[in-house]
């Protein structure tokens, strides 16, 4: 998984900053979370346990950041602190940042954490972040962490449209990806005024009584998908007609609630006029 240039290990996405993303591992010996989008000269911090696939002495969980502009994870980021170890942790190989966790029996259980400090001055990018639990006998298949975070803006906007015989109001929603990570998937369901119906629904669109569900395949980071339905106005169709759109489901994990929820009203003052601000 890719994130926006400021952290190896995943994708972060700012003017200068960098992106933490981990994919599921590809095998179970060793797990790993990454915290939020950071800017250069910020800390985030990797989270890891998991169990030894066997015996292994003086071994040591191991990250590396994967980027073809911002080079091996040490040259971007230096350790700020780091618990479960039990020694120093330090750069390995100058390729990648190690936490020690001693010898460990086949099974045997190991956790910690690994704070990186992204260099001030680090250009935007992306990076993907790998990681193994390395000994003095060799180590186990790196893995990609799991995928970044996306978060998804919603937003409602509306345009009168009227005719002599079947005057409506369009209402779109958008659904915007802020990124860092790219949506796979994503559902928004709009909540109708009491009375009111849809019409013209586009295709991902299904209505029932005082909402509209409208799903969405996948979104790029920066990238938006938007989704038109119509309202029918009647003669009694009078004042202001407000349409709330949600968030309701998106894939992967969607970090800021902040920004899931939007209306658009317009106000009716009769069978032919209308405005939408």
């Amino acid at each position: 998984m890719r994130r926006r240039v400021l952290s190896g290990l995943a994708v972060l996405a700012l003017a200068a900053g960098v992106g933490l993303a981990v994919p599921q591992a590809a095998h179970a010996v060793s797990h790993v979370t990454v915290s939020s989008t950071v800017a250069a000269g910020d800390t985030f911090t990797i989270g890891f346990n998991g169990t030894a696939d066997f015996a292994r002495t003086n071994a040591r969980e191991i990250f590396y950041g994967s980027s073809d502009t911002l080079g091996p994870l040490p040259s971007f980021t230096t350790i700020d602190s780091c618990t479960g170890n039990t020694a120093p942790c330090t750069s390995v190989f100058g390729v990648g940042q190690g936490v020690p966790v001693g010898n460990l029996a086949a099974g045997g259980a190991f956790s910690g954490t690994l704070t990186l400090r992204v260099n001030p001055g680090t250009p935007a990018g992306s990076f993907v972040l790998r990681y193994q639990l390395f000994g003095d006998s060799g180590g186990e298949p790196t893995a990609n962490g799991p995928p970044p975070s996306a978060d998804l803006a919603v937003a409602v906007t509306a345009q009168p449209r009227l005719a002599i015989l079947v005057p409506y109001l369009t209402y779109t929603l958008t659904a915007n990806n802020t990124g860092p990570g790219a949506v796979t998937s994503a559902t928004v369901t709009a909540a109708l005024p009491p009375g009111t119906g849809a019409s013209s629904l586009p295709a991902g669109c299904t209505t029932s009584t005082g909402t509209v569900t409208c799903t969405y395949g996948a979104i790029a980071s920066g990238a938006s998908a938007a989704k038109s339905f119509r309202v029918p106005l009647h003669l009694l169709s009078l004042g202001d007609i407000t349409v709330t759109g949600t968030r309701t489901a998106s894939s992967p994990t969607d970090p800021n609630a902040a920004n899931d929820t939007d209306s658009a009203t317009c106000t009716v003052i009769s069978i032919l006029l209308a405005t939408c601000p």
